[in-house]
């Protein structure tokens, strides 16, 4: 299949949405006309069916519709739009890599050569069929009038808070109605609602700002996870400027452009996070453990094979 092909194809299957049916206004002013992209596989009706009716139960006022994913498994990805392979030295910076052995023991890469050179992987099927799903979004976004919340179908909204208690539709809707003015505020261009690593308070390389910390919106230097976060239009054509083509899994690569200062990204808090917070939010992801459409290539924190994915399994490189 062609690249302009498969454009038409992805273009096409953008088109093929199903819409909820009308919801009640928005309980808050800064929330109105907030509308939703719910992000799932058409072949996992199960996840898309539990995502839809917590979404109805706890957010009756939220408009959504569902987006199917690009299949990495079966869809033609051009290579212009998603890159077929990554390199690890950017994730490195932030990320804890180990040293990788093959089967027999021998060590393939070492810890230090994850951070430089890098080491070279070749996408998971699931991560890239999820980096073009995201790619496809933003091109929505891109042409919307107002910001989008993009969700993932492991979204969680009930769940055990930091503070004590439980987390529902009705504490996701009151942080984010004191979210949304704040960001705004700050010019942001895209605001992570579930996140884990590196912000305001516990920046890494980034030189610590002064003054007083905001307790419900902080600016993301590099954070992972793409489970829920409000885009922008302008944030949107910043990422698509930028992804030709888009070269890490979606997480990473949202991460460095905020890392590099080209896109504005904040992060919300809940209640009981601060400044030494590594992981937070008002949402949360459910556990999918054993039973996940998305592969890490490098092993991430669900423990896959490190070595399935290498791109070089040079051994030179190891003694290195």
């Amino acid at each position: 299949m062609s690249a302009a092909q498969a454009s038409a194809q992805a273009a096409g299957r953008g088109d093929a949405r199903s819409r909820s049916p009308p919801r009640p206004s928005a309980p808050h002013e800064a929330l109105q006309g907030l509308k939703a992209l719910m992000l799932g596989l058409d072949r996992r009706p199960d996840r898309r069916e539990r995502c839809e009716a917590m979404l109805r139960k706890e957010l009756p006022w939220l408009q959504f519709e569902f987006f199917p994913a690009t299949d990495g498994k079966a869809d033609t990805i051009s290579d212009e739009e998603v890159a077929p392979t990554w390199n690890t030295k950017r994730n490195a910076l932030y990320g804890n890599y180990e040293d990788v052995f093959d089967k027999g023991k021998n060590l393939l890469y070492s810890a230090k050569q994850f951070q430089d050179p890098g080491v070279v992987y070749k996408f998971s099927p699931g991560e890239r069929g999820c980096a073009h799903s995201h790619r496809r979004m933003w091109a929505r976004v891109a042409e919307a009038s107002a910001p989008v919340l993009i969700l993932e179908d492991d979204v969680q909204l009930v769940f055990e808070r930091s503070c004590g208690g439980t987390s529902s539709g009705n504490t996701f809707t009151e942080r984010l109605k004191l979210a949304m003015p704040e960001a705004e505020r700050k010019s942001a261009e895209v605001l992570y609602l579930g996140w884990s690593g590196f912000k305001d308070g516990n920046f890494l390389h980034t030189k610590k700002t002064r003054g007083r910390k905001s307790a419900v919106v902080r600016k993301a230097e590099y954070v992972w996870t793409t489970v829920a976060y409000v885009l922008w239009p302008a944030g949107a054509r910043k990422l698509l400027e930028r992804a030709t083509p888009l070269d890490q899994p979606v997480d990473n690569f949202m991460a460095w452009e905020a890392r590099e200062g080209r896109l504005a990204s904040y992060v919300v808090l809940d209640e009981g996070e601060g400044s030494d917070t590594y992981s937070g939010g008002i949402v949360a992801q459910v556990d999918f453990t054993g039973d996940s459409d998305i592969k890490k290539s490098d092993g991430g924190e669900q423990d896959d094979d490190p070595a399935e994915f290498l791109a070089e399994r040079a051994s030179a490189a190891a003694g290195a």
